[in-house]
């Protein structure tokens, strides 16, 4: 072999080598390359997310209602047909109320129940007692309408604590269904609160702001409440309450109906040489200082940054007795037209609620510091009321009238029917966030590609929408609790999701920064590899033009 076949044959060796490293730059290394520096992006379920919206929402109770007269006793069949009918006609336009109706006739325990007690102002005592016999069951999202014997001289519609309704049955069926109907749609049921509470969530800019989604906050599956004695002058009153007690007495019968449903955690502080900054009024005619409506927002800062943080992520509502100082005492509140308020307290939206504890005047021959016991029934009476306006469990009872009367709610706190009602409003208002907040990351995800995706990502979006799925379904099927559940774990998981901080890892992350990282690492590589390429090629035409001449 010649020096000249030697020398073309390492020619040949070195330019295979070149298509070599240049074919394995190209099917692996490039491959490689791409693979280990996309943005990993779980599959979501788009078209499930996309397809929530369009579920129609429906919600089913169950009524039945019970006859103690001979004469609507043979009519069951038609009070039936005519009440389903009456029942049936609906003006809501995002949710649909189905309602589930039975009639029939009354049992001998139960007739024995009512010739008990057989006046009107007996009816808590007959709704307490159907209530703990098995006659009618506790369950919720079921009601129980009595058309009470004639002995019972009842002028209007009573509606007890617990899921009985009593109304006067009337000589003409159609106005007895009437009555019926209007009082399951407006005082039972409130299928406007429904509608209003679904139309919030979604944002609806055609729906007016009202007072009871302005000052109420929104549902979480935990608050923390936190109740705080201010005192200013501890030198001169050595103010004591009974804050434990009065909870246990007052509030805890509420939060013991409600605990299956949200969690609180009670709190109480003293807090002492903290006043109001702004300066009330004096009324000289009277004697006393007061604030005008107008001047209690300017109350709560200075008090409420001197509280406190919490370390929960709960919203906090916080609830401040004020005793004045001796100088500013007595002091009340006025409202607009100049008139004191009663309760002397005010309430402030999604915050809380103040009221302004008036002591006795001091002798002055007693010995400082002068004690003084706070009156807990009337500090928890003006609490209570708030704490229920703030949760949005209010309102049934302000809606009656001289025909429609509901029974008192007293130490209970609230009602069941109060509770049905802010299950079902708070379980709609969750399903129209959580889907809102689906959509929104669904939407957001689509248009920005560089966001990471992880897996519990996608696992919390596939458990939202399978919980929204099956939140829709209960609610239809009249589950109300098992709806309410779903709905709020469909809330927690899409708003985990939403929120999640590895969204944005790589979201402020501009395209053409890549290619300042990646130019100088590839480009010192790419020109010896291409030129390599480029000679082996080269040389292998020329060889092959040689061995052709």
């Amino acid at each position: 072999m010649t020096d000249e076949d030697i020398s073309e044959q390492e020619k040949d060796t070195q330019a295979y080598a070149a298509l070599g490293i240049g074919l394995i730059c190209i099917v692996v290394g490039l491959p490689l390359w791409w693979k280990a520096t996309e943005v990993y992006r779980v599959q979501l379920p788009y078209s499930d997310i996309n397809g929530l919206s369009e579920i129609p929402l429906t919600y089913t109770a169950e009524v039945q209602v019970v006859s103690f007269d001979d004469i609507w006793t043979k009519r069951i069949l038609e009070i039936s047909r005519l009440l389903q009918d009456n029942l049936s006609k609906t003006t809501g336009t995002e949710i649909k109320a189905n309602y589930r109706l039975s009639v029939r006739e009354h049992t001998t325990e139960e007739l024995d129940i009512f010739k008990q007690k057989g006046s009107v102002p007996d009816l808590p005592f007959v709704d307490d007692e159907l209530s703990k016999s098995k006659l009618v069951s506790g369950d919720r999202n079921k009601y129980y309408i009595f058309l009470v014997p004639k002995f019972f001289k009842l002028d209007y519609a009573y509606i007890g604590k617990h899921h009985n309704i009593f109304i006067r049955p009337l000589n003409d069926v159609t106005e007895l269904v009437k009555d019926i109907s209007g009082i399951m749609k407006s005082y039972v049921i409130r299928e406007d609160s429904v509608e209003k509470s679904i139309l919030n969530a979604k944002g609806a800019r055609s729906l007016k702001p009202d007072k009871e989604s302005m000052r109420s906050v929104r549902y979480n599956p935990g608050y923390d409440i936190t109740f705080t004695l201010t005192v200013p002058q501890p030198d001169i009153l050595d103010v004591r309450w009974q804050i434990e007690e009065a909870v246990k007495a007052y509030l805890e019968s509420m939060t013991n109906k409600l605990k299956e449903y949200t969690s609180f955690e009670i709190k109480s502080q003293l807090q002492y040489f903290t006043t109001f900054q702004s300066k009330p009024k004096y009324d000289e005619s009277l004697k006393e200082y007061y604030y005008q409506e107008q001047n209690l927002p300017q109350l709560i800062n200075p008090i409420e940054s001197t509280l406190g943080t919490s370390s929960s992520n709960n919203p906090e509502l916080n609830f401040i007795v004020y005793i004045p100082t001796r100088d500013k005492s007595p002091l009340y509140i006025r409202d607009k037209n100049g008139n004191k308020v009663n309760s002397n307290a005010f309430l402030s939206p999604r915050w809380g609620g103040v009221m302004i504890y008036n002591v006795p005047e001091l002798n002055s021959s007693a010995s400082l510091p002068y004690l003084v016991q706070v009156d807990m029934r009337q500090v928890m009476a003006v609490f209570v009321s708030q704490i229920r306006l703030l949760l949005n469990v209010n309102s049934a009872a302000q809606l009656g009238s001289k025909d429609v009367v509901f029974e008192p709610v007293g130490v209970a706190g609230i009602t069941d029917i109060e509770i049905d009602v802010w299950l079902r409003n708070r379980c709609v208002e969750n399903l129209a966030t959580s889907i809102n907040t689906i959509q929104s990351l669904a939407q957001l995800l689509g248009q920005i590609s560089n966001i990471v995706i992880k897996d519990d990502i996608g696992s919390e979006v596939e458990t939202a929408v399978e919980s929204i799925k099956n939140s829709q379904k209960l609610l239809q099927a009249g589950n109300l609790v098992g709806a309410f559940q779903a709905s709020k774990l469909a809330i927690i998981a899409s708003e985990k999701a939403f929120f999640d901080p590895s969204l944005l890892e790589l979201l402020y992350f501009p395209e053409d920064q890549k290619f300042a990282i990646y130019i100088p690492l590839f480009l010192p590589i790419s020109i010896p590899v291409i030129g390599s390429i480029y000679k082996a090629f080269k040389h292998f035409r020329g060889s092959n033009k040689a061995k052709k001449d």
